[in-house]
This record gives structure tokens, C-alpha cells and sequence, in this order.
């Protein structure tokens, strides 16, 4: 006889691939894209059905229901042109289109019968002053708007938000605050900080989320910043920055030896390559930073690490050159590397990879007269990984995220203590 049942031995392995799941949805990620949406009417107000709706530059559109309601689904955080078509009806361009992180974009529009042949109507879109759908304090900072700020980094733009200081939000600590790069944790676990230094050049959208974030934001407490980066695109794209500069006083009393001009103190390069590859819709863009300050302390040589003195005898041996040294200097490779393929119908794949190297110095006002003794703190992160987006249909998707942090952190003067 056969027996029919459950097998119980299963069960300890169902039990483990659940926990497994709500594991991976524990580390929930914040969206790095957003929704068009929006209806599509005649000139009396009666619903267009099967209105089509093509995002230019993409693969993406949609086609109005029986309501004349659209939706475009996981549009990646950008500014985009729609046009608008239906049979008998004058088509409808809407350029600069802005589509924001977490957030649905509402377009509707109406569409002109006629019986002939016209060009198409083209509008520019207008983003509201007042969003009546946001309900937390989210600011988000397109690339238009970056490119207009004075500054050359992630901290420097969340730092100008309301609220911000120096990084701490709303008086919270710098630990409290969950940094995501295209919705991907890079805190540093030891500290809870970001490990990674983002180039201005390398950022689509920023958002900025300072009170009021939903619960699927992790190990934040103060403040979420979420940094969507660029991709490439099918056209051949270049861009670089250089600037340098120099601090300058004439108060020696409490800045010495920062009285003269060094126009080569500051030195900052960048350069971005994106475009098309010879492999079939594959994409790619490639950005790289140097970035070398030497800052305002300066210390004088007047004595060397190995130098033999009895200081508390005042008994000075000096063999310095009494050459001025600075003492709170940067040095900084940053860059980023991302590939995008879109040959499989309704699949997006990307890898990306982002390095930054960093040797820093903190002054120290004990070792002015022996700035060789000044210890350096040198930083190495890596984030890489690969993203996997499927869109199953015109109202569901999923999105796969792999990554990998690496953060290394070393400050002493000698490898060895001999």
C-alpha cells in the first residue's frame, strides 16, 4: 500500500528559505526611480482609449485604459520627453518632463482632433511649486540643479539643505544617518558613516529625506540620503572640470605662513565618458577624479622624527631644514564605472563599480616644528555590484540588487614600531 502524507523533514527548510527572504527584505531599499502617470482626454473631456505614450531615448511607454488613464513604470530619476499619440488626433510632445526618486510625476493631457495632417504640438512640462502628495520632508536635487550649485561633492549638497549642518541632521549624530547610492546601503558598519566619496559629476538625483522617512529605511534614525548616479546613454558624451586655487590671509597671528599665494595648492581634475558600445544595446560610463589640497596650517621642519633631543632638559638637536610643511593635506582618486545592457525584452542589467583612495592629514599643533611626525590616515572603499530590474507589466516590476563594500581605514607613521 501507498502511502500519501506531508513530508515534516521539509519543513526546517521552508522555515529557513522564509527567514531568508524576510532577511533580504529586511534590508529594504529606497527607490531609485519613479512613475509617470497621468490621463490622456479629447477636447470635451471624454477619455482617449488606447492613447499611446512613448518616453523618447527609452525602450519605455504605455497605452491609456478604458478610462484614459496611463502609468510608466520604475522611470529612472532623470528629466524625459513624452509624446502622445492617437489615431485622428493632433500628437503631443511634453519636453523636460522631470522624474524624481520615490515619487509619481502627473502628466495629463489633452489631445486636438483633426482631419489632416499636422506637426506636433510641443509643450514644456512645469514642475508644481507645492508637492500635495508629499507628506515628509524630502528634498530632491536634480542634475540640472547640481550642475548650478557651488559645489564638488555629495556632502556639500546635503549639507545645504534645510536642517543639515556639517552632516548632522536636525541635531542628530553623524552615525544616525542612512546613506544609500541608487538605494543600496554604503554605511560604514564600524561607525555607521558613509564610506564612499561621491564626485558631483558621477550624480543624477540626490534625495534627501530629513524627518518623517518610512520604516523600510534601516538604521536610520536622524536622516536618509539616497544618491542616484548616471548612466550612460546611446550617444557618445564627454565632460571634465579642472579648478585650482589657494588659501589666502594677511592675519599671520592666527593664520602664519598662509600670506602668499600658491595658485597650485588646490588642484582638482575630472573627467566623464559615457556612450554606446559595440555590444548591442549596452551602454557604459566612466568618470575619474584627482583631487590634491594642501590646506591653511603649515607647520616649519625644524626638527626630524629621528632627531635625538632632550626636550625636557631643553637639549635641542635640530637637523631640519626649516622648510615650511603643510599639515592638513588631501590627497584623492575617486572613480566610477557602469555598464547597462537592455537586449532582453523588459530586463535591465548593470553592473557598476565605485573606488575611492584617500590620504588625509589632521593637524596637529604639537608636531608644528616636526610636521614629518605627522601621521597619515589613509582610506580605501569599494562598492560594486550588479542590478537586475524586470518589468513583468505596465503596473508591476521587480528589482535584484547584488553589492559588495570594502573599507579599509589605516592611520600610523611607521608600519612598524622598529
Amino acid at each position: 500500500m501507498k502511502k500519501t502524507g506531508y513530508n515534516f523533514q521539509k519543513i526546517p527548510v521552508l522555515i529557513f528559505l522564509f527567514f531568508f527572504m524576510v532577511l533580504l527584505s529586511s534590508q529594504v531599499m529606497s527607490q531609485t526611480a519613479g512613475k509617470l502617470a497621468g490621463r490622456v482626454t479629447d477636447e470635451n473631456g471624454q477619455a482617449l482609449i488606447g492613447a499611446t505614450i512613448i518616453i523618447e531615448g527609452t525602450n519605455k511607454g504605455a497605452v491609456t485604459d478604458y478610462d484614459g488613464y496611463y502609468a510608466v513604470l520604475n522611470m529612472r530619476a532623470g528629466t524625459y520627453s513624452a509624446e502622445f499619440r492617437y489615431t485622428g488626433f493632433q500628437s503631443k510632445k511634453i519636453e523636460s518632463i522631470s522624474i524624481s526618486t520615490d515619487q509619481t510625476t502627473k502628466i495629463d493631457v489633452t489631445l486636438q482632433s483633426t482631419s489632416f495632417i499636422t506637426e506636433t504640438v510641443v509643450v514644456t512640462a512645469e514642475k508644481p511649486l507645492v508637492e500635495f502628495n508629499q507628506t515628509s520632508s524630502v528634498v530632491n536635487v536634480s542634475k540640472e540643479e547640481i550642475d548650478l550649485l557651488p559645489v564638488q561633492d555629495l556632502g556639500q549638497i546635503v549639507n545645504l539643505q534645510a536642517g543639515v549642518v556639517d552632516g548632522h541632521f536636525r541635531g542628530g549624530r553623524l552615525g544616525e544617518v542612512q546613506y544609500q547610492v541608487d538605494g543600496v546601503s554604503i554605511n560604514n558598519p564600524f561607525n555607521n558613516s558613509s564610506t564612499l566619496l561621491l564626485d558631483k559629476s558621477v550624480l543624477q538625483e540626490v534625495q534627501v529625506i530629513s524627518g518623517t522617512f518610512d520604516a523600510k529605511y534601516g538604521q536610520a534614525m536622524s536622516g536618509v540620503v539616497n544618491a542616484v548616479l548616471r548612466t550612460g546613454s546611446d550617444k557618445f558624451e564627454y565632460s571634465g572640470e579642472f579648478y585650482g586655487g589657494s588659501y589666502y590671509t594677511t592675519d599671520n597671528e592666527r593664520y602664519p605662513n598662509v600670506d602668499k599665494l600658491r595658485p597650485l595648492g588646490i588642484q582638482n581634475y575630472q573627467l566623464t565618458l559615457s556612450g554606446p558600445t559595440y555590444l548591442p544595446q549596452t551602454t557604459f560610463l566612466i568618470s575619474g577624479r584627482r583631487y590634491a589640497g594642501d590646506g591653511y596650517l603649515y607647520g616649519t621642519r625644524r626638527f626630524l622624527p629621528t632627531d635625538r633631543s632632550d626636550l625636557e632638559g631643553k637639549v635641542f638637536n635640530p637637523t631640519g631644514d626649516n622648510e615650511l610643511v603643510p599639515m592638513n593635506t588631501t590627497r584623492e582618486w575617486s572613480g566610477q564605472f557602469k555598464l547597462t545592457n537592455t537586449t532582453l525584452n523588459n530586463i535591465n542589467i548593470s553592473y557598476q563599480a565605485i573606488m575611492n583612495s584617500i590620504e588625509s592629514y589632521y593637524y596637529n599643533y604639537g608636531l608644528r616644528l616636526n610636521p614629518d611626525g605627522n601621521k597619515p590616515n589613509n582610506t580605501s572603499s569599494i562598492s560594486h555590484g550588479l542590478d537586475f530590474t524586470h518589468t513583468l507589466s505596465s503596473s508591476m516590476f521587480y528589482k535584484l540588487s547584488a553589492r559588495q563594500n570594502y573599507f579599509d581605514y589605516k592611520s600610523y607613521m611607521y608600519e612598524s614600531v622598529f
